[in-house]
Parts: C-alpha cells; sequence; structure tokens
C-alpha cells in the first residue's frame, strides 16, 4: 500500500509539473509575441514622421442615402466603416496628418449635387487631400472572408498604396491571403491621388462580422492600414 500511495505521488508530482512547463511555455510565448508586437508598434510610429504634414481624406464608405450592408447578426456595415475609420485618422492624426472624414455619423457632409459619391471626392479635392482612404466591408456569401484593397487600374500610385496595405493587413491580422486589385469605382477613377478602397473583411461571414464588429479588433485593422500608409510613404520618400 505504501508503494501504491509513492508511485501515484511520483505521478502527481510529474503531472504538476508538466502543467507548470506547460504554463510556463505558454506564458512564454505569448510574452515573444507580445514583446514583439510592441516593438514592432514602436517601430512603426518611429517612421509616423512620414504622415506628417500630409493631407489624408478618410472615407467611411455608405452611411447617408445608402446603409451598406447588413451582417447576419445585425451589424450594419455603415458603423463598422465609421468605427474603423475613426480609429484611423486617430493614427494618422497623432503622426501629424491633417485628416478629413467624408462623414462624422450616419450621413456625409452636407454638399450641394444630392450624389453621395460626388460628394466624397469633392470633399477630397477641396481640402487638397494627399491620399484618400475609403473604408468598406465586403459581402457575399458566409463562406467568403478577408481584407481585400482595391485601386484605379490606371493609377500607379494607387496600386502602390493598395499593395503596401494589402501586404500589412496580411502580415500583421495574417487572416488574408487576397491580393490587391484593381475595379473601376468613382470614387477611386476621378482622383489624380492615390485613392484606394480598403474591404476591411466580409459582414456576411459570420465568424468575420463579430470580428468586424468588436472595438478591439477595428483597432488592429485601423492600425494596419495606417502601417500601410507609411509602409507607402517612407517608399516615396
Amino acid at each position: 500500500m505504501v508503494k501504491i500511495l509513492f508511485i501515484s505521488w511520483r505521478r502527481i508530482q510529474s503531472l504538476i509539473w508538466g502543467v507548470v512547463l506547460a504554463a510556463l511555455s505558454l506564458a512564454g510565448i505569448w510574452g515573444w509575441s507580445y514583446y514583439q508586437a510592441i516593438k514592432e508598434e514602436q517601430s512603426i510610429k518611429a517612421l509616423s514622421w512620414v504622415v506628417a504634414n500630409h493631407i489624408v481624406a478618410v472615407d467611411p464608405g455608405h452611411g447617408g442615402i445608402d446603409d451598406g450592408a447588413m451582417g447576419p447578426g445585425g451589424t450594419p456595415e455603415q458603423k463598422v466603416n465609421l468605427d474603423i475609420s475613426k480609429y484611423l485618422a486617430t493614427y494618422l492624426s497623432q503622426g501629424g496628418a491633417r485628416v478629413f472624414l467624408t462623414r462624422q455619423d450616419a450621413n456625409v457632409y452636407e454638399g450641394k449635387s444630392g450624389d453621395d459619391l460626388v460628394e466624397r471626392v469633392k470633399l477630397s479635392k477641396r481640402v487638397g487631400a494627399d491620399l484618400f482612404i475609403s473604408i468598406h466591408c465586403n459581402a457575399f456569401d458566409n463562406r467568403e472572408s478577408g481584407c481585400q484593397v482595391f485601386y484605379s487600374p490606371g493609377s500607379t500610385e494607387g496600386k502602390k498604396l493598395a499593395e503596401a496595405i494589402q501586404a500589412s493587413v496580411k502580415n500583421k491580422l495574417k487572416n488574408t491571403d487576397r491580393i490587391a486589385m484593381g475595379i473601376d469605382a468613382y470614387v477611386l477613377r476621378t482622383q489624380d491621388i492615390p485613392a484606394v478602397i480598403v474591404e476591411v473583411g466580409f459582414i456576411s461571414n459570420p465568424k468575420e462580422e463579430k470580428l468586424l464588429a468588436d472595438p478591439l479588433y477595428q483597432r488592429q485593422m485601423a492600425f494596419a492600414i495606417y502601417s500601410g500608409i507609411i509602409d507607402y510613404l517612407t517608399a516615396n520618400t
């Protein structure tokens, strides 16, 4: 009986040490990942001077006359677009950029044309924007997912900006294998500056909808977009 108890205790000790070592290993991995994330964020902030004095038009897609898509869980696209745009505007402003949002709430700023898209482009031109970043959510079916950035096929700089943002989102959030693509969109082809549409994810996908509605994920997405902008400007400095 004593021998059995002794063996059992050794097994218990072994299990305890196994749990402790596993916990330490996980803590080490988490600590290293956290350190790497902080280090990367600091390096990005160190380069944020490149956005200083740039004028950036940030366009939260939809709102106004077009509410956009609605997720299966009831998340409205127009709100997600606005939330991410505001986080992006904050990062850009902290870097020294002058930022203009095409809308601050559910409505596009007051214009005279009555055409929502025309007014967005007019604002960009009126403020003398150097960059135009339009934030949208994609919607197709519940199987599609991932962020994708679009540019006007006729814009070389727009393509470079789109590819920089696409690469940044892919590297930082690691949840998309999509590539930047050229499309014919009014807010892109009517501008002479680098302009992109960032489809931050598929709101039609229940799993991605939950992420897009999460303020933490929204900030992470905004920071990834901001980092891509910095990468683009750094390469062109």
